[in-house]
């Protein structure tokens, strides 16, 4: 067994882990929980920094309404803060709660100034996003997103221009809390690859829900709830993208020299 000690609001914790070499699933080991991105070091990190579980804990809205509007305004080439400051001029401005499907009147709203951490910035895929929030606030005058069924939801959410997998499956994690969906973004992706969960051509694309469902296997042999695992790994791999990038290729480069399972044959 391993056993890791950490701190943790000044009480010293001690957790007792599986060997290195141990499966924590068909051909993924535990590691050591002090090698980067290795299913210990994910588990560990998860202990040190896990919060009171509420089903409510990932939500950015505070309507189901909200939460549709910030997901579709962040996502790919759009920063975290970004988007979350583009989501709150929308909800100062008032167009959100009145459900405005004013195509025209969005893309005004988008291209002001918006302030951010003292320095003035502008969305930048205004006219897109403004056509999937004027689509998306019509489907929610004529039809009825019951929110009782995450999977069934998503299906619903995907039917929206512009709202695939990733950007529904993320709605459907913020207001639901749900454990049955995984946001599978490029930080998600890169940490699986990194421990032996993805392989270097799977493509979230094509793929997404076999890559889901390995994810969501994934988090319940460690123990931890997926909407709390791919927060936690979202969070930390972005601080660390050079690094991580480097780690990836570093990979693809052994393995190009020693293939998997070579030095048994």
């Amino acid at each position: 067994m391993q056993q890791f000690m950490f701190l943790k609001d000044d009480t010293e914790c001690v957790v007792q882990l599986p060997p290195t070499d141990t499966e924590l699933l068909p051909g993924i080991r535990w590691g050591h929980p002090c090698a980067l991105f290795t299913p210990a070091y994910w588990y560990t990190q998860h202990l040190m920094s896990s919060r009171e579980s509420n089903s409510s804990r990932h939500r950015i809205g505070q309507t189901f309404l909200e939460e549709i509007t910030a997901c579709i305004l962040g996502g790919y080439g759009i920063p975290a803060e970004v988007g979350l400051a583009a989501f709150e001029h929308l909800r100062k401005e008032g167009v959100i709660s009145s459900l405005c499907t004013d195509q025209k009147l969005l893309e005004c709203r988008l291209q002001e100034p918006i302030q951010l951490d003292g320095r003035t910035i502008t969305y930048r895929f205004w006219r897109q996003k403004a056509t999937y929030l004027a689509a998306a606030y019509r489907a929610m005058q004529e039809r009825d997103f019951s929110t009782d069924e995450p999977v069934a939801l998503r299906n619903a959410l995907m039917t929206l221009p512009g709202v695939g997998p990733k950007t529904a499956s993320w709605i459907v994690r913020n207001w639901l809390g749900s454990d049955e969906v995984a946001i599978l973004d490029i930080h998600i992706v890169r940490a699986g690859i990194l421990a032996g969960l993805f392989e270097l051509d799977e493509d979230v694309s094509k793929n997404y829900i076999q890559m889901e469902t390995k994810f969501i296997a994934f988090s319940r042999a460690l123990g931890v709830q997926t909407s709390d695992l791919d927060a936690l790994i979202w969070r930390m791999m972005r601080t660390t993208p050079r690094l991580v990038m480097h780690l990836i290729e570093l990979n693809a480069s052994l393995q190009l020299r020693c293939p998997l399972g070579a030095e048994q044959r």
